[in-house]
């Protein structure tokens, strides 16, 4: 990634105008640069303009219902997004856009008493999004939470820890093209006798391949290493349940009280929620940091079946060793998986967890089609009958 430094020198097109109404001019986009600019940004914001010199370069920092607000480089707008499309390399496609905070975007600033209107976004290099669960049965339209992000903090309290829902949150994170960073805080509350280690060890079974650290946003013990995610040019989103301690982690890294934190509960020592929106901040060592409100539930989206493979890799070196193509997992002999497990080299929990998820993702790919509906009843008939089958004889087991 190709990031500048203030003393670059960003003018663009000559025939530009500096700000809205002011004579043609140079715009210099070295304001730009404190909220994540980088070199491919700057080239693609200097063809657009080329082609539009009115249009406005800037980056979304926050979404409010139909209003965008947009740092520019000297500006801030409020601008509404009815009509946004996709910027494409070679022209503007006529591809509606949801901005969100995070995107790289072109503002047309508004004449006499017409709104300053978000007309192009950039394509992103990256987009987390999830599946909205409606009343945890039923998957809603796809939520997008942010875009151009290049690490994701996945944050998990030591005092709760739930490895399950770290294995859904490490696949949204791969799943987006950004890098996840398991950060278990609140190691400060632990009783005394008892350390992070254990939650850790929990982390890297259900984040294979992922960096994990132990930190406490109030000491600011073992948060150090967490900066160098944050240098300038990079985008950093902290994600994670209400309570986890992510405001106090931001307020941390921040340098400053910029989020509002809530007392701890006695009952469980978890927080309360407290950020209600997202919105994109500056550090001050040059990155920028994408705060989000606390997610309920993780459905994944559609597709997102290499970040499975990707989140489970453990599960996946055993998975197409088994004798048989068409094995059930189960008691078929020459099964790769149930002798991992025997062996100890693999987690019944974490097979349990691949094949849910994978299930999950199937229901979203047939759910719309009749035929491929019908065909994924049929192997989940399969899967169920192999499920009692292991039950049975593992009950035999142990009587």
């Amino acid at each position: 990634m190709n990031t500048f430094s203030p003393e670059d020198n960003l003018d663009i097109s000559e025939s530009s105008p500096s700000s809205p109404g002011s004579p043609l001019g140079k715009i210099d986009l070295s304001g730009l640069i404190q909220f994540g600019l980088t070199e491919a940004v700057n080239d693609q914001f200097k063809a657009i303009i080329a082609k539009d010199s009115d249009l406005v370069p800037g980056r979304v920092t926050r979404v409010d219902g139909i209003s965008t607000f947009v740092q520019t480089a000297s500006v801030d707008y409020r601008a509404v997004s009815t009509f946004a499309r996709i910027a494409h390399k070679d022209e503007f496609e006529i591809e509606p856009a949801q901005p969100t905070v995070g995107d790289w975007v072109l503002v047309r600033p508004g004449e006499e008493q017409n709104p300053d209107e978000l007309e192009l976004v950039l394509p992103r290099i990256s987009l987390l999004s999830r599946k909205r669960v409606m009343r945890g049965k039923e998957q809603g339209d796809e939520q997008i939470l942010a875009s151009n992000i290049n690490t994701v903090f996945v944050v998990q309290a030591a005092t709760y820890f739930n490895p399950s829902r770290l294995e859904r949150e490490i696949a949204l994170v791969w799943g987006s093209g950004a890098t996840p960073v398991v950060v278990i805080t609140k190691i400060d509350l632990l009783e005394e006798g008892q350390d992070p280690t254990v939650a850790i060890a929990q982390a890297r079974e259900s984040a294979p391949d992922v960096e994990v650290f132990a930190a406490s946003g109030i000491t600011g013990e073992g948060t150090e290493p967490l900066r160098k995610y944050t240098e300038a040019g990079s985008t950093v989103v902290l994600i994670g349940a209400s309570g986890v301690g992510k405001s106090t982690l931001v307020n941390l890294l921040m340098g400053q009280q910029t989020m509002e934190t809530a007392e701890i509960r006695e009952s469980d020592t978890r927080g309360r929620h407290t950020t209600v929106t997202r919105q994109l901040l500056r550090l001050p060592n040059g990155g920028v940091l994408i705060d989000t409100p606390g997610i309920r539930t993780i459905g994944l989206v559609s597709g997102s079946e290499d970040a499975l493979a990707k989140t489970f890799s453990d599960v996946e070196e055993y998975m197409w060793k088994c004798r048989f193509s068409d094995c059930g997992h189960s008691s078929e002999p020459g099964c790769a998986i149930a002798e991992a497990i025997k062996s100890g080299n693999l987690s019944q929990t974490r097979f349990d967890s691949y094949m849910r998820m994978g299930r999950e993702l199937q229901f979203e790919e047939t759910k719309n089609d009749a035929a491929a509906k019908t065909d994924h009843q049929r192997r989940m008939k399969v899967v169920a009958k192999a499920n009692r089958q292991r039950t049975k004889a593992e009950k035999r087991r142990k009587s």
